[in-house]
C-alpha cells in the first residue's frame, strides 16, 4: 500500500518549479482553500514525447545520410591543398 503524506498547502507564495520538480518523482496532494488537487508527472504524454523526438532524430538522419554521396573526394582534397598553397592572407603593405 503507498504511503500517503499529508498535503501541501499552495499560496500566492508557493515555488510552482519547485512542486513540479517533486512532483517529477511521485505524485503529491496539494491543498488551496480546502480543496485538495492530486499533483503528478503525465508519464503518457512524456513517453509519447520521447518517442516523437526519437522518431524526429531518426528523420533526420535519414535525410542527411549519403548527402555528401556524390561530391568527388579527390577534387575536395585537390582544392584544399591548393588553398593551402595560395593562402588566404591579405598582404601586407610594407
Amino acid at each position: 500500500m503507498a504511503v500517503e503524506h499529508p498535503p501541501l498547502n499552495v499560496s500566492a507564495e508557493t515555488d510552482l518549479e519547485l512542486l513540479l520538480d517533486e512532483a517529477d518523482k511521485s505524485p503529491l496532494l496539494l491543498e488551496r482553500r480546502g480543496v485538495r488537487y492530486r499533483l503528478s508527472l503525465d508519464e503518457e504524454a512524456t513517453r509519447k514525447r520521447a518517442v516523437s523526438k526519437r522518431e524526429q532524430e531518426l528523420r533526420i538522419l535519414d535525410e542527411t545520410i549519403g548527402s555528401w554521396a556524390d561530391l568527388d573526394i579527390d577534387k575536395i582534397i585537390e582544392d584544399i591543398y591548393e588553398a593551402r598553397r595560395a593562402g588566404s592572407r591579405y598582404p601586407v603593405d610594407p
